[in-house]
Formats: C-alpha cells, structure tokens, sequence
C-alpha cells in the first residue's frame, strides 16, 4: 500500500493539469480542441444549405445562381415546409417573392429559427405591403412592387461599408433595387440605399437577433437581370447568413460531450 500510494498521487496530478490544460468554458469554448476544428452541430455548422421558398417552388433560374455559388438549396413553394420541425435541417431561410397574407402561420416558427442561430433572408418582396413574417423588430414596408424613379433606372449606392456584406465592395457590385421600401424595422443596420435623386430608400439592411442573421435585399440574382449583382456580393451575403451561432441541443450538450470526455 505505501508503495502505490505515490503511484496514485502522481496519477491525481497528472489528472488535475490535463484538466487545467482542456475545459469547455461557460462560452461554449472548448479549450482542448485544436484551434479552428469546431464541436459538432445539430444544425450541420459547417454547411450553409438553405431552404428557398417562393413562388414556383424554385424554378427560376435565380436559384439557379445561388445553387452555383456552392450554396446547397431546398427550393419549395409549401407553406407547410417552413415549420419549426423542418427549419431545423437548414441554416439559411430564403423567403423570396412572398407579400402578407401568404405564411403569416409561420412568423413564430420563422422568429425561433433565427434565434436559435439561423439566417434569414427576405428576398424582393415583389408585392406592396408590411410583411407579416418577420421577425420582431425587422419589419418591412414594401411600397410598390416597381423601384424608385421606375422607370429612369435604378442605382444602388452603399452607406455602411464595414459591415462583412459590403466590406470590399463597390456599388456596381451590388443587385437592384427592384422594391420601394418605405421603411426597415430597427433590427436593420442600413447598407445600402438606392441612389437615384428624390430616392435613397432602403435597398439592403441587415442585423441580428440573439444567435442568429437577418438581411433584407430587394435585389435579383437572376443574371440577366438589368443589374443581377456581382458573385461576390452574393458569396458575402450567403456567408454572413451562415455565420450564426446554432444553439446546441440537449444531445450535443451533454450526449455527445459525455462520449467525448467519459
């Protein structure tokens, strides 16, 4: 016995500084993971796959593009995909051409989406009106379905320059606008507006809401649009939707950390 006795001693200490050298703080950090390899999410974190709904189920060839850019995408146009059930096998939620009245039903389950760290774009509205499915405080008041200074043109013109989607952009590398907006909610920070004289409504505003990203663009990315927006303006949008922080479930906090460290 008083031989195994510093055998065991010498054990606890190594124990107790591997311990001090890997701990997951209360951040969600874990220490003992080499730098840049993430902890599994039940949200797939490393793949920005998106669902898209909209009119046509994603037929157009706008979809297309975005597929193109390495961005894996669902296209529907059912209302009953955007439940909280099916929400949480995507990162980013595209609602694209889709006015009030349309899935009103589906705000709250939409709203917790975003919270719990997923990306949400609403894309041209296309139809007047106060959207009925955005989040609290990113509301949108679409005026005409045809842009500002229709139909001399329409130029779009950046103002926040230092935000992840614009940083490194010019205007021309923007899409649109094709919407006249009225007013975004306060969740927004304004990006960029539409230039022409008499204009400069919103165009692009984006912001976020605990764990996850909201952007409003009324651009299209269709590219032979009259200004379909550069591939990098698109990359850095997408991009930045994914870059949320998806709320772990209960397996992965303390199934799949138990396997790790039992």
């Amino acid at each position: 016995m008083r031989r195994t006795l510093p055998l065991l001693c010498s054990a606890l200490v190594l124990l107790l500084a591997a311990g001090a050298q890997a701990a997951i703080l209360n951040n969600g950090v874990d220490t003992g993971r080499p730098p840049g390899q993430s902890a599994p999410s039940a949200r797939h974190a490393e793949s920005c796959n998106v669902l898209w709904f909209g009119p046509g189920g994603g037929s157009g060839v706008e979809d297309q593009r975005i597929s193109g850019l390495g961005f894996p995408a669902t296209f529907t146009n059912n209302p009953a995909d955007l439940s909280a059930a099916n929400l949480v096998n995507y990162r980013i939620l595209v609602v694209a051409g889709t006015g009030p009245g349309v899935i009103a039903s589906a705000q709250a389950a939409i709203e917790s989406f975003v919270r719990a760290g997923g990306g949400l774009l609403i894309h041209q509205p296309n139809i007047s009106g106060v959207l009925d499915y955005t989040p609290a405080g990113f509301d949108v008041n679409t005026t005409d379905t045809y842009w500002c200074g229709f139909p001399s043109g329409h130029i779009g013109h950046i103002v926040n320059g230092s935000h992840p989607i614009t940083g490194g952009l010019t205007d021309a590398d923007l899409s649109g606008p094709f919407d006249w907006v009225a007013s975004l909610g306060p969740g927004y920070a304004l990006l960029a507006v539409n230039n022409l004289p008499g204009c400069m409504d919103p165009m692009l505003g984006a912001g976020t809401l605990d764990n996850g990203n909201v952007v409003y663009e009324d651009g299209n990315c269709y590219s032979g649009s009259l200004a379909p927006g550069s591939d990098q303006y698109w990359t850095n949008l997408f991009t930045w939707l994914c870059s949320g922080s998806p709320t772990p479930t209960h397996n992965e906090t303390w199934g799949k950390l138990k396997s790790i460290y039992r």
